[in-house]
């Protein structure tokens, strides 16, 4: 099935839903917050069954202060048996002023000639411990990562990103998470997600993956007062390896964060908006409106 197949499909989930509810399926398919993953599982089977039923999600981050700028995300995930959840994401990047960039800085000698990124993430999840009175639920997630672009855009600009610290369009990031969910301390649900990634990413793999993993950190705390409620924040470091293409153009990756509410009508229902400040993409910092639509089926 082709890319543009994908989208298709996607699209006609969605506009053939409602949709959905908590738990949350974060941008990249995994269940946790908006922009990291925790030990908890996206719509698990109920007792008796041996698989939950699916959930689809779409994300999109419109950049605020830069046009052409934007990334979409569409997804399914699973959960299964008593501690396995397992998803597909496709992701979509607007590489339009990143290219013009290039172009503009190298006098028209650095082309890439594609508008846009196209990156296939796969995740498994396993639960290695539920949550307790005591203890917190802790989980351990790979998410195996395609660039189905990059190599072809590195091609066309003589394999530039090589020197970069470019190595391979394809990555496998390592999830350690840790989830609670505390009612006592405010009366009300207030959901906390750690998780240390190993990551060999370069902006989350969508200019590739570099030979040699570095470890983030990653934090999302969400307060539900309401049923039909919440609000939160959410901080997730990033790779940071990749060179300078020249002293006018920096390749710096900033850690990201996000302010967010979302809506729950009912359990099958949730709707989520943020403010996204992403940092340097490209020698250019990028603030995001970020929405979200999620159905559980």
């Amino acid at each position: 099935m082709t890319t543009k197949a994908l989208v298709i499909l996607f699209t006609t989930l969605f506009c053939n839903s409602l949709f959905a509810a908590p738990p949350f399926m974060n941008f990249e398919g995994v269940g946790g917050g908006g922009i990291v993953p925790g030990a908890y599982r996206v719509n698990p089977p109920k007792n008796g069954e041996t698989f939950g039923k699916p959930a689809i999600s779409n994300w999109d981050l419109i950049g605020l202060n830069e046009s052409n700028d934007n990334l979409y995300t569409n997804g399914i995930t699973i959960s299964f048996l008593d501690r396995y959840e397992m998803g597909y994401v496709l992701e979509q990047i607007d590489f339009r002023r990143v290219r013009a960039t290039l172009l503009k800085a190298t006098n028209g000698t650095m082309d890439v000639k594609r508008n846009t990124i196209y990156m296939h993430n796969v995740h498994f999840k396993t639960v290695l411990a539920h949550e307790t009175d005591k203890l917190p639920a802790f989980a351990f997630t790979a998410e195996f990562k395609y660039n189905e672009t990059i190599d072809e855009q590195n091609r066309n600009i003589n394999h530039a990103l090589n020197d970069l610290g470019f190595d391979d369009n394809v990555g496998i990031d390592l999830d350690f998470s840790v989830s609670n969910t505390n009612t006592s301390m405010l009366g009300y649900p207030v959901v906390f997600h750690g998780n240390i990634r190993l990551t060999k990413g370069h902006y989350l793999g969508l200019l590739g993956f570099s030979d040699n993993y570095t470890a983030n950190a990653e934090a999302s705390i969400a307060i539900i007062p309401t049923q039909t409620f919440g609000y939160g924040f959410e901080i997730r470091q990033q790779n940071d390896k990749f060179k300078a293409i020249s002293s006018d153009l920096d390749m710096k990756e900033d850690a990201f964060w996000d302010v967010f509410v979302t809506w729950m009508p009912n359990k099958k229902l949730s709707f989520a908006a943020a403010f996204t400040r992403f940092g340097n993409i490209v020698d250019k910092d990028v603030d995001f409106f970020v929405f979200n639509a999620k159905y559980d089926f």
